[in-house]
C-alpha cells in the first residue's frame, strides 16, 4: 500500500472492503439447521425461504438468521409446518418393515452394477449432508453421492425415507 492509499483511506475515500458473501444455506448451517430441504429466492433487498419445517420453532428461528444478511431487508415466509409423522409408523407394512431395519443404516450392502461402493437407505431427517458426515466424515461431500445417485435424485435438497443411495467411494 503506497502514501496515496494511505491518505485515500484516512479520509474515507479509500477501496471499499472486500465484499464477503455468506450463502442463505451457510448462514443456516452455522445456526445449527439444515438447509437440504430449503429453497431461496432473491428479489431487490428482500429474500424469500420455502421449504418444510417441523415446528413453529423452528420457522422464529429461520426467519431471525436469513434477517440477519447483510443486504437483506426483508425475509419473506413461505414455509410449511408438516409433522414428521410419516416414517415412525413403520408397523404399516410388517414384512418389509423388518428387513429394512434388521440391517442399520450405516450398514453396507452390494454395489449396483453400475458404481462401486456402499449403498445407504434414507431414512427420516436424513440430508445428503448429514449421510456425507456419516459416510465420510465430512459433510461437504455430498455432492459425491448426489452425482453417483441422479438416476433416482433430481435435486440435491430433495431425498426421501426409503431411497436406497450408492455411496461411491472417494478418490484420494
Amino acid at each position: 500500500m503506497g502514501i496515496f492509499d494511505s491518505i485515500k483511506n484516512a479520509f474515507g475515500k479509500g477501496e471499499p472492503e472486500a465484499d464477503v458473501t455468506v450463502s442463505p444455506s451457510q448462514m443456516l448451517r452455522n445456526a445449527g439447521i439444515d438447509p437440504s430441504g430449503f429453497k431461496f429466492s432473491f428479489a431487490a433487498s428482500s429474500m424469500t425461504v420455502s421449504g418444510e419445517i417441523a415446528d413453529e420453532s423452528q420457522r422464529q428461528k429461520i426467519l431471525d438468521v436469513l434477517s440477519s444478511a447483510a443486504g437483506i431487508t426483508a425475509v419473506h415466509d413461505d414455509l410449511a409446518v408438516v409433522a414428521p409423522a410419516p416414517s415412525e409408523p413403520v408397523e404399516t407394512p410388517p414384512a418389509e418393515a423388518a428387513a429394512p431395519e434388521a440391517a442399520p443404516a450405516e450398514a453396507s450392502e452390494p454395489a449396483t452394477e453400475e458404481h462401486e461402493g456402499r449403498t445407504y437407505t434414507v431414512e427420516s431427517g436424513d440430508t445428503l449432508w448429514k449421510i456425507a458426515e456419516q459416510m465420510y466424515g465430512n459433510g461437504s461431500k455430498y455432492m459425491k453421492i448426489f452425482e453417483a445417485n441422479t438416476n433416482i435424485l433430481e435435486n440435491p435438497d430433495r431425498i426421501f425415507p426409503g431411497q436406497k443411495l450408492v455411496i461411491p467411494d472417494l478418490e484420494d
